[in-house]
Parts: structure tokens; C-alpha cells; sequence
């Protein structure tokens, strides 16, 4: 599976299906998934697959890690209500560092990868 998007602990590819990865990861996709039909601001969220999968991802790993959002939120230094946002995709797409300091805070890590096309 060379074509990996992107690496945490467990292999997603464009291939895999949500249902094969976790069902805590599907049961985020599904959060997600209603989330952007409610919310019009957050189209472009809705449209990236790749971002919807990463922060799936990162949900995942921090239900894994058994923490709240509370939890993740204080190790973080936000608020509860960002990490609400950023794991519902209501309003801004986050930025690589904040991405990166949730996966940290949740014992996980990201691996951004960049591959050319033959």
C-alpha cells in the first residue's frame, strides 16, 4: 500500500474503507458528515476528503487515548469550544500546527508525505 495520504498508527489508504480502519473513525466520519450538511460555512471542509479523514483520524486516537475534549483541550492550551470546531469542521480548516499539537496531546503523531504521480 504505497500510496499511503498519511500515517498514524493505524494504515489509510484511498482505498481503505472507513469501516475496515475502526468504527470509532466511522462513527467520526459520520459526526463530520452531519456536521458540514448543518453548517454552510463549512463546504471546503466537506469537500476534502483527505482532512476529513486526518481529523477522523485524530478523533479516533484521542477516544483511543480514553480523553475527553476537555482533556485534549487543557493539554493543548485552548478551550473545549475550539476543540469542538476543529473536530466538527464548523469553522476554519486548522493549520499543520494545530493538527500536530492535538496529536501530540492525544499520544499520537502526524506524517505529512508527499508522493508524484507516474
Amino acid at each position: 500500500m504505497g500510496d499511503s495520504i498519511f500515517a498514524n498508527e493505524a494504515r489509510i489508504t484511498p482505498r481503505s474503507t472507513v469501516y475496515e480502519l475502526c468504527p470509532v473513525l466511522a462513527s467520526s466520519l459520520a459526526l463530520v458528515a452531519r456536521a458540514t450538511r448543518v453548517n454552510s460555512r463549512s463546504r471546503a471542509f466537506a469537500r476534502d476528503r483527505t482532512l476529513q479523514l486526518l481529523i477522523a483520524a485524530l478523533v479516533a486516537a484521542g477516544a483511543a487515548a480514553g480523553m475527553t475534549q476537555r482533556e485534549v483541550a487543557r493539554k493543548m492550551g485552548t478551550t473545549k469550544s475550539a476543540i469542538c470546531r476543529l473536530e466538527s469542521g464548523v469553522c476554519t480548516r486548522p493549520t499543520l500546527s494545530t493538527i500536530q499539537k492535538y496529536a501530540l496531546a492525544v499520544g499520537a503523531r502526524v506524517e505529512v508525505r508527499v508522493r508524484t504521480r507516474r
